[in-house]
């Protein structure tokens, strides 16, 4: 929107200010200097944990996104998602001194920090009871690999990740994506930890839609893989 200038008004004014920046010692200066800035102290920060566990940051609870592309690139985006997930929060344990000597709530609170911060991030708002039942599994099963790296259990870290079998049948449009094919979760020791037999080749079948530079799942279904 315009501003109407009054021109008569505006040429007196000229005049006076021209004038004022010539005077010794006002040029660069403000007439009415403003009161200092009081002194702001830096907020404290809030640990994502109870007071009786160790130090954890939000930015520490970042989720592994899945980014957009190809069917087959969205396959290995996805897996290594749910690799982020079973694995979040290894680093921050194995960092813990030492960590036996953590309460062990503090293990199951960081996992269910990780769940609240991957589902909001990995899915598309789901709030029924199946969906919730899901998610608490896969808690389960990241709290499966922390508590592993916080007793420092010999042969391993805890640190599973999955891995591509075979791609099925995938596509993509601009409105979604859907991903057919096969994998397994390899633990670090096999045969330890209830991994809802997802450490057998499983078949997925999953349906994901943009949001903005990411995709999100909005539907996912395992089962074990055909022979």
């Amino acid at each position: 929107m315009k501003v109407p200038v009054r021109h008569g008004l505006g040429r007196k004014i000229t005049t006076t200010a021209a004038a004022l920046v010539l005077l010794p010692g006002i040029s660069g200066c403000s007439l009415f200097p403003s009161p200092p800035l009081p002194d702001i102290a830096p907020a404290t920060p809030v640990s994502a944990l109870p007071p009786e566990c160790p130090f954890v940051g939000q930015n520490d609870l970042t989720p592994v996104r899945i980014p957009l592309g190809t069917p087959r690139e969205t396959i290995g985006s996805v897996l290594n998602a749910y690799s982020g997930w079973f694995n979040a929060g290894s680093e921050l344990i194995a960092a813990w001194s030492p960590g036996t000597a953590v309460p062990e709530s503090c293990v199951e609170r960081l996992a269910a920090r990780n769940a609240e911060a991957y589902s909001a991030t990995l899915f598309t708002t789901h709030s029924d009871v199946a969906w919730q039942q899901y998610f608490t599994s896969l808690k389960v099963m990241n709290q499966q690999n922390l508590a592993a790296v916080r007793s420092a259990e010999p042969e391993g870290s805890g640190r599973g990740k999955f891995e591509l079998l075979q791609e099925i049948d995938s596509s993509a449009t601009d409105s979604g994506t859907f991903l057919k094919f096969d994998a397994v979760y390899r633990p670090v020791v096999a045969g330890q930890g209830n991994w809802e037999d997802l450490d057998k080749p499983t078949r997925w079948y999953v349906e994901l839609v943009p949001a903005g530079e990411f995709l999100v799942i909005n539907y996912i279904e395992t089962k074990p893989a055909a022979g």
